[in-house]
């Protein structure tokens, strides 16, 4: 079994004669020669549920079987791996009788295993040995095959041969400072699973949070702000190419849930970098508000002659932001971030290392006394407090949804207190959309038409019951009996 760790970066396939002209690849020794991997699972996708790839590939004279850990492909990867020759392009077992795919596939049914996707590459490699770095640098162009559909990628992987793992950070920093790179969130296994489902190029939500009892903060941390990562970058090819408001409400949601995250490990994670790291994360997000609150605006009944005034607007407003999404300071920023969390100083710290489920108590107590301590109600409340109670509603909802998995003896309270919070924190959003809609028009807070509407109250009234029904449920993660499990 052998551990790889490497990084990879997303090229634009037009991006191409850039990146090979660059100084660093140009000026050194390469070759190239094709791929062709086969990817393996049943027909009910067993492994991929379990967490494993199998595939078959094709090098040289060679047909090499790999199996890997399923994981978020994001940031400084350091993955196990079992790697064996076989025969011929078909997946043999028998070199995998320790391994729990075998355990796995010879349970109940003896299932058997299919092509699930292919994918054929030309791989040009150069060998970069600097200031006592060695790193290996692949360049993939080619294209992902599944279910009769298909679709172009270029990726580089920089894998650490020798030297610091910081080494791989800089080089991709130096590459990003020239050439359009991003940081890459897909493995040529997600790429194929989700254009197997049609998802690829879609809006995407957030998905699972992979933390368990098992982890220590830091391998929380990474394993959160990796999900959010992921959630951002699906989500930001739709809002620079096609102008999506909904991806782009994503972007802004997956933006809030990092730093959220930054907030809610701070105790565990503060170090020199957090601060820089953090100002910058809050630069971005303010970059989107303009586009958003447009898009939010525009939704109402407006006369013609508004409407397509605004429409201008938020074009422009859609312009700037992928300005923003597209220059070499934001680029660097995802890049810093991931090699940040898996690098930095913090890790060392003693909060850092200690179990995760402690930590997630404490942390989800204090913000649920912010809430639980707000003093008095929502309809007393005005829009500076409403404001801030719905950022700290968010914060608790994304702080859950970060720990749900350690608290599995909660399930339906948990259920219950999510779908409260969510509630709460959609009408508190409606009644700060209606806030930004009179800043918008400019009316005075004495007559709009706003203000004291039958749509205000009726938010108003759904907050109230949302709370009431989330004071209910109280702090699941604290059920009698099993606080402290998760330590």
């Amino acid at each position: 079994m052998t551990r790889e760790i490497e990084l990879k970066l997303e090229v634009d396939p037009d991006d191409l004669p850039l990146l090979l002209d660059d100084g660093l690849f140009a000026n050194a020794e390469s070759h190239s020669g094709h791929q062709s991997t086969v990817y393996y699972d049943t027909s009910d996708e067993r492994l991929k549920k379990q967490g494993y790839t199998l595939r078959v590939r094709s090098v040289g004279s060679r047909f090499v079987q790999t199996v890997k850990p399923i994981g978020d492909a994001v940031g400084l990867l350091s993955r196990e791996e079992i790697e064996s020759d076989v025969p011929s392009m078909e997946p043999d077992l028998r070199p995998l009788a320790e391994h729990p795919i075998h355990r796995l596939l010879k349970r109940g049914e003896h299932p058997a295993l299919v092509p699930v996707m292919r994918s054929d590459v030309t791989r040009t490699t150069w060998e970069i040995d600097r200031h006592r770095r060695h790193i290996r640098v692949d360049l993939d162009h080619g294209t992902i095959s599944a279910k009769e559909r298909s679709r172009e990628f270029a990726e580089l992987e920089l894998e650490l041969i020798e030297g610091s793992p910081a080494s791989l950070v800089m080089a991709a920093r130096r590459i990003a400072d020239h050439v359009p790179v991003r940081l890459s969130v897909l493995t040529k296994a997600d790429r194929g699973y989700l254009l197997s489902s049609g998802a690829l190029g879609k809006v995407a939500k957030s998905g699972k949070v992979r933390v368990h009892t098992g982890m220590t903060v830091a391998e929380a941390f990474e394993v959160v702000v990796h999900n959010c990562l992921k959630h951002y970058r699906l989500n930001e090819p739709l809002v620079i190419r096609k102008c999506k408001a909904e991806a782009l409400h994503q972007c802004r949601v997956a933006m809030r849930r990092l730093r959220s995250a930054f907030t809610l490990f701070r105790p565990a994670v503060e170090d020199v970098e957090f601060q820089h790291l953090r100002h910058e994360l809050r630069w971005f997000t303010s970059q989107l508000g303009d586009a958003r609150n447009l898009d939010v605006y525009l939704q109402r009944e407006l006369p013609e002659a508004e409407r397509a005034e605004l429409i201008a607007e938020r074009d422009r407003a859609y312009d700037a932001v992928a300005d923003v999404m597209n220059a070499a300071r934001f680029r660097r920023l995802l890049i810093d971030i991931a090699g940040w969390t898996a690098l930095g100083a913090w890790r060392g710290g003693k909060v850092a290392r200690r179990s995760i489920g402690t930590f997630a108590n404490a942390r989800l107590d204090k913000l649920w006394h912010s809430i639980a301590n707000a003093g008095h109600n929502i309809v007393q409340m005005d829009e500076t407090t409403r404001h801030g109670l719905r950022i700290e509603v968010k914060k608790l909802r994304y702080g859950t949804e970060f720990f749900q998995g350690l608290y599995p003896h909660a399930q339906i309270a948990e259920k219950q207190f999510s779908a409260a919070m969510e509630e709460l924190q959609e009408f508190l959003g409606n009644l700060n959309d209606l806030a930004n809609a009179r800043g918008m028009t400019g009316a005075s807070t004495e007559d709009d038409w706003l203000i004291g509407s039958y749509e205000e109250r009726a938010y108003l009234k759904s907050a109230e019951e949302s709370f009431r029904a989330l004071k209910r449920v109280g702090p699941f993660w604290r059920t009698p009996g099993k606080a402290g499990t998760a330590a």
